[in-house]
């Protein structure tokens, strides 16, 4: 017989078994990062077209008074 027994056959597909789950979890947990980085841009992004209408009203504003 080989070198090799099934209980190490066992164990080592137990072992990639194990890795296959860490890192099918960490993709859910990435995805879900990804989600919450995407809201943020998106908040960030109405912040910023606030701003711009902000800026226009005031530009409004000094025309009428200037």
């Amino acid at each position: 017989m080989s070198g090799i027994e099934q209980i190490t056959i066992e164990e080592r597909k137990q072992a990639i078994q194990s890795d296959i789950e860490k890192l099918e979890k960490n993709l859910t947990e990435i995805g879900e990062q990804q989600k919450q980085i995407q809201a943020n841009v998106f908040a960030l992004h109405g912040a910023l077209q606030q701003c711009d209408q902000f800026l226009v009203l005031l530009q409004n504003e000094d025309n009428k008074n200037g």
